[in-house]
């Protein structure tokens, strides 16, 4: 995870569920501003114990020696937000609450 990245990133194509080829020129740049090739564009959905994440947008980059999930892009595309301890952390849905 990561508090800086704006885009998801995946490495390898076979994680993405649904995918389609990106034909744009943009690419993803490492922190050493090295430029890596995005292929293709897709979703996922991650199961957890008790609920489903979804992440949209994935960038595949075959070059990445890592994935690479983006804090804004997983609780914006869940209505959710992450809590971080030491040695663990919590996704939690946003509850809507309305105080009169």
């Amino acid at each position: 995870m990561d508090s800086g990245a704006s885009n998801n990133i995946k490495s390898l194509l076979e994680n993405l569920t649904v995918r389609d080829k990106y034909s744009g020129g943009d690419q993803v740049h490492a922190a050493n501003g090295t430029g890596m090739k995005i292929s293709n564009i897709g979703h996922t959905i991650l199961h957890t114990p008790s609920a489903k994440l979804h992440l949209k947008n994935i960038l595949h980059v075959p070059s990445a020696h890592k994935n690479l999930v983006s804090i804004h892009r997983l609780t914006s595309d869940n209505n959710a937000f992450l809590e971080f301890h030491p040695n663990y952390f919590l996704i939690q849905g946003k509850v809507i609450r309305i105080y009169l």
